[in-house]
């Protein structure tokens, strides 16, 4: 191709199609004493108060329900607070303790939950089974957190030495116990299946064991505060770490939608926990768009992503991939790469069309198409019109 000759976009937009993929992802952050990322992360401000009452003094943990817009908080007393669809199934708020509560873990149908002190003491409450505990052994390190297996037969406690230890249908998959740690362990999460683990450090070491798979470190990434916690994705192919400054770093296939990192909050990120808001059916929103300059050899343009909502309610687009159709074999859809997709989510209003320069999204977080420049000919792509192709998940 010379340097004059272009390839146009089409006069109309470029065709768009309903979203089929679905992917883990979530709503940006929504400012408060509880930090709210839809459909990822509930990130709970120590000693703040809650939304809808108080909350324990100082918050220590939390863990969510079944249900969107359930959780529980827990403080070092056993004290228990419920929110929205988390119902309450009683505390170790009055009784005697020999050590802080650490942690918490909600059974499989939200039903009920089990509570972790530092000791190794585990208190079970609701549906939830006493599987046993750690409060007998002398321990090496104190336990800082737990999770529960998915079939809510078992759970793990994890402590500051990487120490894990396994009480009714949970497996031992392996510790970081005999190693050197350059950081002490906070936290722990169930692998989806049951079958494994990972375990997180306040420097973001991440250590997977068992079906749990190893998607990357957060060592020497976060912000200015220390490594809190880790949520893996639904499908464990990729999770969050979240630190005391509210950042959020996202690894493997977990997508980033923003943190609290540079908010002004009313005291450190404590934790988090899955929120599950409900994914929004393809069929009930749509997305187009077109380039916004003409694409030459070497090039690229970003395009102003139109996202259509049909629906009553509001909906936040968390996710969308592109592919390129160029309509003729002698011009091949390898000449065009996607540089990235959408970058942020967006929250469209309730039945409206808004595209991305409407909705002020900076159009560094557009997605952007390119022109690959070969050393083949390409001048079969002259003063071609592309058809752009898009898929997407919103929630709402």
């Amino acid at each position: 191709m010379t340097p004059h000759d272009r390839i146009d976009r089409t006069p109309d937009g470029t065709h768009g199609t309903h979203g089929t993929t679905r992917r883990t992802a979530a709503d940006g952050l929504r400012r408060g004493a509880l930090l709210l990322a839809a459909g990822l992360t509930v990130l709970a401000v120590a000693a703040s108060p809650g939304p809808t009452g108080p909350t324990p003094d100082p918050v220590l943990h939390l863990a969510s329900t079944l249900a969107p817009d359930g959780y529980w908080l827990v403080g070092t007393d056993g004290g228990v607070f419920a929110y929205g669809a988390a119902g309450f199934h009683g505390s170790a708020g009055g009784l005697r303790l020999d050590a802080p509560v650490v942690g918490m873990a909600g059974t499989p149908d939200s039903a009920g939950y089990w509570l972790v002190a530092s000791d190794g003491g585990v208190f079970a409450y609701g549906d939830a089974s006493f599987h046993g505990s750690a409060g007998g052994l002398r321990l090496d390190a104190p336990v800082v957190g737990m999770a529960a297996t998915p079939d809510g037969g078992g759970y793990w406690l994890v402590a500051a030495d990487g120490g894990v230890f396994a009480y009714g249908s949970a497996g031992f998959h392996g510790s970081a116990g005999g190693l050197r740690l350059d950081a002490p362990v906070v936290g722990m999460a169930a692998a989806p299946d049951g079958g494994g683990y990972w375990l997180v450090a306040a420097d973001g070491g991440v250590f997977a064991y068992g079906s749990a798979g190893f998607h990357g470190s957060a060592a020497g990434r976060t912000g200015s505060g220390s490594v809190v916690d880790l949520t893996p994705t639904p499908d464990g192919s990729g999770y969050w770490v979240a630190d005391s400054a509210g950042g959020v770093l996202a690894l493997g296939a977990a997508v980033s939608f923003g943190s609290a990192a540079g908010t002004r909050l009313a005291g450190p990120i404590v934790g988090m926990a899955p929120s599950r808001t409900p994914a929004v059916d393809p069929q009930d929103y749509a997305l187009d768009g077109d380039a916004r300059t003409a694409l030459l050899p070497g090039t690229s343009s970003p395009i102003d992503l139109r996202i259509t909502n049909p629906n009553p309610v509001p909906i936040t687009v968390v996710s969308n991939s592109t592919t390129v159709s160029t309509g003729t074999v002698a011009c091949d859809p390898s000449d065009f790469a996607m540089v990235h997709e959408l970058g942020t989510p967006v929250e469209v209003p309730p039945r409206s069309t808004r595209s991305l320069s409407q909705l002020g999204v900076p159009q560094d977080d557009w997605p952007t198409v390119a022109m690959v420049e070969t050393a083949s000919d390409q001048d079969a792509c002259q003063d071609l019109v592309l058809t752009l192709h898009y898929q997407g998940e919103a929630i709402g």
